[in-house]
């Protein structure tokens, strides 16, 4: 009887240990861990700042990166979402972070601030940017796509559409790597817009 007790036992345990979810870390992301900048207040009290204010806009992403999770693309076709590793805050959001970032750095004649609802009647200048791409594949590339476009203050007309294609090499495995070249990127993005306003 003791015997049988045992042998229940022990196939209790196996069975409660083979259902129950291995440990696994979720790891988050920034794209952007710097601070975005000033507001426009900031910038009309400062004679120092840049005479030129623009607001930047990151209208468009794709359904599929509306969501949380990292994205790989495994084959032409096919997108996976990681499962444990995220964004610590929603994509457009970071991205508009890091695209401000860039194009506030070493920028003298420009200052770009977010799109909100107190500068929508501001009259600005709008950069507006639409993203169709923006992830990693397993053929070991990164890749951020899709197009820009100048709005002008005052104006009911928009500067020809500017599509963007830019891709770069992973030398290492790993959603980290992956992340430090989305956001260099978002830089080389970030140049683009700069010479083609």
């Amino acid at each position: 009887m003791k015997l049988l007790t045992g042998y229940f036992v022990a196939i209790l345990c196996l069975l409660v240990g083979c259902s129950s979810a291995p440990l696994s870390k979720t790891s988050y992301y920034l794209l952007n861990n710097q601070k975005a900048g000033l507001t426009a207040n900031d910038v009309s009290g400062d004679s120092s700042m840049p005479k030129k204010v623009m607001v930047l806009s990151v209208r468009d992403l794709p359904e599929y990166l509306i969501q949380p999770h990292l994205v790989m693309q495994m084959v032409d076709h096919q997108l996976n979402y990681a499962h444990f590793h995220m964004w610590a805050e929603p994509l457009q959001l970071g991205l508009k972070k890091a695209l401000l970032t860039e194009l506030n750095s070493n920028n003298t004649e420009t200052y770009f601030i977010a799109e909100n609802r107190d500068n929508r009647e501001d009259n600005l200048a709008t950069v507006v940017v639409n993203i169709d791409y923006f992830h990693a594949s397993s053929d070991s590339l990164v890749t951020l796509s899709g197009q820009y476009w100048l709005s002008k203050s005052n104006e009911k007309q928009y500067s020809q559409v500017q599509p963007f294609y830019f891709e770069q090499q992973l030398e290492h495995d790993g959603y980290p790597h992956s992340v430090a070249k989305m956001r260099a990127l978002v830089s080389q993005l970030a140049i683009k817009i700069m010479k083609g306003i």
